[in-house]
């Protein structure tokens, strides 16, 4: 899952008013530098409010989020309209200026939280004792794929030649002998 990027200060004024329908937006002349690349960097919402009477978006009734997915050469975005539970609105009326900013939204929350907890890797250490005729070993968690280290007596055990796994049981090729310790490291899925 990757986080949409980021970019500090980055504030862009449109050049003219547009309907709700509109989804290529011209910016003042050089304003899309101050975003990131959807090329490179990937895409991005934006918050796009009238500045005039509302220096605040969330004070705009009509404040609206959209998607970059491009910038064109002549600094016109491309995006989609009415993101994060918004309406796509007209944002044209005379004499108003209109910005946007790459700002801390819902989603951007939401995806910060989903990428922390899939980065949080839990480790676990299973032992177990050898009894001389059981081949399969049951774990209380399953493996994340290939994540798995077995040791027999502290010697690392082989995938291919010495044990399997499928789901949570290890089955060795040959059982352990009595009183030998098993130990599995592991990353729980």
């Amino acid at each position: 899952m990757a986080v949409d990027p980021t970019k500090n200060f980055a504030m862009v004024t449109v050049s003219q008013g547009y309907d709700s329908t509109a989804t290529s937006i011209a910016l003042n002349s050089g304003d899309s530098a101050k975003l990131p690349d959807p090329a490179t960097d990937g895409a991005f919402n934006l918050v796009w409010w009238n500045y005039t009477d509302y220096p605040n978006p969330t004070d705009d009734p009509n404040v609206e989020i959209v998607r970059c997915t491009d910038i064109s050469s002549g600094d016109i975005l491309t995006i989609t309209r009415a993101q994060e539970s918004t309406t796509a609105v007209n944002h044209n009326t005379s004499g108003k200026t209109y910005k946007m900013i790459l700002a801390l939204t819902k989603k951007t929350i939401d995806d910060l939280k989903s990428h922390a907890e899939a980065q949080k890797a839990v480790f676990r250490r299973e032992t177990f004792t050898g009894d001389g005729s059981t081949t399969l070993f049951s774990l209380t968690y399953t493996p994340s794929s290939n994540s798995e280290v077995v040791y027999l007596e502290g010697i690392l055990q082989d995938k291919d030649n010495d044990y399997s796994l499928s789901g949570k049981d290890i089955t060795f090729t040959t059982a352990p002998a009595n009183g030998r310790k098993v130990e599995v490291r592991y990353v729980e899925a």
